[in-house]
């Protein structure tokens, strides 16, 4: 097959599967849809249910909906698990109704209890805000243990289910509670406070950008910060020890090995975490932990813990070596044994001299070069600098000096000791270890003539 009918080809196939993505599949997503609409045979809407009732193998359980929240009422009244009551909600738009067992014409002489559905194994009640509730009522297996039987509200009939449906309504406190140990939307934090064994750390969000108030006054890592919000919105609880706290100091609350304060936007009172002590004789590495918003204490793994043993190295900006690009037009590479020295043009293009006079001639990345300056990421922030390293940069290994006309922009000095590479640098002053990987990170490539 040629090269011309290969081609061909290839670009039928591209519109092809082009086509189905942008058409087709759009298209069956809006069919399935339509054919699930049609099979419904409760009418239960996600906006429109108000309260919840649950009873199975479990338990009684009621939950209402709260303005975009829900909350378990009984037995008892603490939050509960949005995703598992909305999920509630769209199953039972979807459960299949097979084989029937006993139509309208049978059903009014029929003894439900024969399957199980008087009293039901599972029975599930949705309460809209106005209207009549809709309920479906789950029974015995069936002899083949292959399914389920399954009646429901305003049916008058007994119907083959599948299991799985059954299961997803037979579920037990812990799964319908809200298990979040720390409950927040990340987007809405505008300052946090965390108070760890290895030191206390608080944060401000400026925008985009997040600053270090404590334990110095800098730059911080939005990214690992919210990294960190992220995983403290997704943890959850092992499992709720108590629901309410009678002593603090039982479980180590008055003095916490960890401490989470988190200001949200438009809110006057700030979220608290706490993580107390361990829990004693435990070989999992479980901790005590409370939210102050909420009564109850519940027990988290070492994750958490974990998460919060956050070094200062971690939560500092690391391209602490950014400055202005525009404008660069001198760039100069002092080496140990030789200089090089580089100058744009007034065509755009840059002018290259080797430490021994050559000329580079060629395309060269010098612009490259400078971004990859700006860009440079620290290793780490040493707690101290010894001897050796500031040596090393009193007779550095390499000087990269910008300018921009006469005025000097940025100047990086590295240099080497025990194995690692330092850094310091016009705008800061401050020794960092480098990556190992810097020299060649910094190297520029070029072709290389006569003068």
């Amino acid at each position: 097959m040629g090269i011309k009918i290969t081609a061909i080809l290839a670009v039928l196939l591209l519109g092809l599967v082009g086509f189905v993505f942008l058409f087709e599949r759009p298209r069956m997503a809006e069919e399935q849809r339509e054919i699930e609409a049609k099979n419904a045979f409760i009418e239960v809407q996600r906006h429109g249910v108000a309260r919840l009732t649950l009873t199975n193998d479990y338990g009684h359980f009621v939950a209402e909906k709260r303005g975009n929240e829900w909350v378990l009422i009984a037995p008892m009244e603490v939050p509960a698990d949005w995703i598992e009551f909305e999920g509630m909600i769209e199953i039972a738009q979807i459960v299949e109704r097979g084989r029937v067992v006993v139509d309208e014409g049978d059903y009014a002489g029929t003894n439900l209890a024969d399957f199980g559905l008087d009293p039901p194994v599972v029975e599930v009640r949705f309460e809209p805000v106005s209207g009549d509730p809709v309920w479906l009522f789950f029974g015995d297996d069936i002899p083949s243990k292959q399914g389920c039987y399954l009646t429901w509200s305003g049916g008058d009939k007994v119907v083959l289910t599948k299991k799985q449906y059954r299961a997803r309504f037979n579920r037990p406190l812990m799964a319908l509670r809200d298990t979040r140990a720390f409950s927040f939307d990340p987007d809405l934090v505008s300052r946090a406070y965390f108070q760890t064994p290895g030191g206390v750390y608080e944060v401000v969000r400026d925008g985009l950008k997040w600053h270090l108030i404590q334990p110095i006054k800098e730059r911080a890592d939005a990214r690992e910060i919210l990294t960190l919000l992220g995983q403290l919105k997704d943890e959850r609880v092992a499992s709720f020890y108590k629901e309410a706290v009678d002593d603090p100091t039982i479980y180590g609350f008055d003095n916490p090995d960890y401490k989470v304060v988190l200001h949200l936007k438009d809110n006057e009172v700030p979220n608290t975490l706490l993580l107390g002590r361990r829990v004693p004789n435990d070989r999992q590495k479980l901790w005590y932990g409370r939210v102050m918003s909420r009564s109850q204490v519940f027990i988290v793994e070492q994750l958490l813990a974990e998460a919060l043993d956050i070094p200062l190295t971690r939560l500092r900006y690391k391209r602490v070596f950014e400055f202005d690009r525009t404008g660069v037009d001198r760039v100069r590479l002092a080496y140990r044994d030789s200089v090089v020295n580089c100058a744009k043009n007034d065509d755009g293009s840059w002018q290259v001299v080797m430490g021994d006079g050559r000329v580079v001639e060629g395309d060269t990345d010098v612009e490259d070069l400078i971004d990859r300056v700006h860009n440079l990421v620290v290793a780490e922030f040493p707690d101290q600098v010894d001897k050796s390293a500031v040596d090393s940069l009193n007779d550095p290994v390499l000087t990269v000096s910008l300018w921009r006309r006469e005025t000097l922009v940025q100047e990086l000095i590295i240099g080497q000791a025990n194995n690692f590479w330092y850094g310091t640098a016009k705008t800061r002053r401050e020794v960092v270890v480098l990556p190992h990987s810097v020299m060649s990170w910094l190297q520029v490539n070029w072709t290389s003539g006569a003068i």
